[in-house]
């Protein structure tokens, strides 16, 4: 196979794997040819990704590469024309002499592949210089890629200022056109809208949907857009201030890598499809400790900006000073979250299960009465639901036979409320026995003179190394601490064991 067979065969299997045009493949694969060996397969599985398909084309493009190059190499050199019979001289002579020393000279050099003179080596170009036909060539087609970008660009940016802005305060008028693709070409970016998805035709193009006004595109979607047409509006930039610079009119963006997953002829679809999946676990866990990673270390600067803020602040600074601060800065942060702190969450208290460990021990016997009564009245409704539940509950049918048919209607009965008029009865009792014991209560006023008269006036003792030996202490009255009533000892005695 030659070398123009090899290409033909490699561009159309380019264009078999990947949606581009024939010209973008072509250059692909002359760009390919002209790498050395061993960057051949790395370079394709970059452009191509890792699928079936490009293992194949990759494994044999590189074996008929091979052979290619075999088979030049083995080759025998075409036959060179002869040159032109010059005029016959005469074989003797200095004239003779000369001219053979000329061709034998000029014949060594021709054939001498390696050995260039001066003038062969000025008058060669570098290999990374385009000539000036190409040069021309390439900056006329990077001119108009460059208005195509511009253009798009403007498009793009007009439309986010169009949804910033409000069409009913706004004079400028949006493009309506209702035709559904039947009289212009349909808008590829955003065919339809996916809010109430009318078909979107080039006349009204990348703008709010003239149905419902929602926007074609989010603002993600817009800002990534721009940002990749800005990048190849930089890249051809760059290509028009050097347009014969080989190695940068060849540089293209790389694409975004795209987890890619086929099924070849009697493979198995759910292996391919789960080590799809795993690769785009292994990225999706890649990416996230990366941004764990990113965020440690947010943390950590911050961390050591505020060290050094706080060794700043300390730095000449009394330490007690110091510690009365963090001492406040404690009480005022206890005091804004003292209240949560303090709050009880008692979720028994949201609703009412009469039982030993209800906090009973205060009631009154009247309000255990009360309790057990309903608690006896929520167990039978308790009860009652369960039996209705299982289909056991009592029924009241009414049975009608008339003219040959029988009709049976069931009855409501109402649940006797006996037991709610006994609660309701004992509650009333609960509540005039409680108003009595409050009218008891508010009768008991607070007199001070009989008060007065419980306790003794405090008398003021002095020092008693200064005080009258001659005093008999006998005939001091030692007063107690603790101050009773005015009650004889067996009054006091029975008070005591009572």
């Amino acid at each position: 196979m030659s070398l123009d067979d090899l290409r033909k065969y490699a561009v159309n299997a380019v264009g078999r794997i990947l949606p581009l045009d024939f010209a973008t493949c072509a250059e692909m694969v002359d760009y390919t040819l002209t790498l050395p060996q061993g960057q051949i397969e790395g370079h394709l599985l970059d452009l191509l990704g890792h699928s079936d398909e490009s293992y194949e084309f990759i494994s044999k493009f590189t074996e008929l590469k091979n052979k290619t190059a075999l088979s030049q190499k083995n080759q025998p050199e075409k036959a060179k024309p002869k040159p032109a019979k010059s005029e016959r001289v005469p074989k003797w002579g200095p004239s003779a002499s000369i001219e053979t020393e000329r061709t034998t000279s000029r014949t060594r050099l021709q054939n001498n592949t390696t050995s260039v003179t001066v003038s062969q080596l000025s008058s060669l170009k570098p290999s990374n210089q385009l000539s000036n036909a190409e040069a021309k060539k390439t900056k006329k087609k990077n001119l108009d890629s460059l208005k195509d970008i511009n253009a798009v660009l403007r498009e793009v940016e007009v439309a986010k200022m169009l949804a910033e802005t409000d069409l009913a305060t706004s004079l400028t008028v949006r493009r309506v056109c209702n035709c559904m693709t039947t009289k212009h070409a349909l808008f590829e970016v955003a065919p339809n809208c996916l809010n109430c998805g009318k078909i979107i035709c080039a006349k009204e193009g990348l703008q709010p949907c003239s149905f419902c006004g929602k926007e074609l595109l989010s603002e993600h979607e817009k800002t990534e857009i721009i940002r990749i047409l800005q990048q190849e509006k930089n890249l051809l930039q760059l290509k028009l201030a050097n347009p014969k610079d080989k190695l940068i009119q060849q540089q293209t963006i790389k694409p975004q890598k795209h987890i890619k997953f086929s099924n070849a002829m009697g493979g198995n679809l759910w292996k391919a499809q789960e080590e799809a999946f795993k690769l785009a676990e292994e990225e999706k866990k890649r990416r996230r400790e990366q941004e764990e990673q990113e965020a440690q270390q947010k943390r950590d600067i911050e961390d050591q900006k505020r060290e050094l803020e706080l060794y700043k602040r300390k730095h000449n600074v009394n330490e007690a000073l110091l510690t009365a601060q963090e001492r406040l800065e404690m009480l005022l942060h206890y005091q804004e979250t003292g209240a949560e702190r303090s709050k009880i969450i008692d979720n028994a208290a949201d609703f009412e299960m009469p039982s030993v460990s209800c906090g009973s021990m205060w009631l009154s016997p009247m309000e255990r009465v009360l309790q057990l009564k309903k608690q006896q009245k929520q167990l039978r409704t308790l009860e009652a639901a369960e039996k209705a539940r299982v289909g056991r509950s009592n029924r009241v049918v009414e049975m009608v036979i008339r003219d040959g048919s029988v009709k049976m209607v069931e009855k409501v009965v109402n649940m006797s409320d006996e037991g709610q008029r006994d609660i309701e009865q004992l509650e009333k009792e609960i509540h005039q026995e409680k108003l009595a014991q409050e009218q008891a209560l508010s009768k008991n006023v607070w007199d001070y003179e009989s008060d007065l008269n419980k306790w003794q006036k405090p008398v003021y003792v002095g020092d008693r190394a200064a005080a009258d030996t001659s005093v008999n202490e006998d005939s001091v009255e030692i007063l107690n601490r603790v101050q009773h009533d005015n009650l004889d000892s067996d009054d006091l005695v029975a008070l005591m064991a009572s």
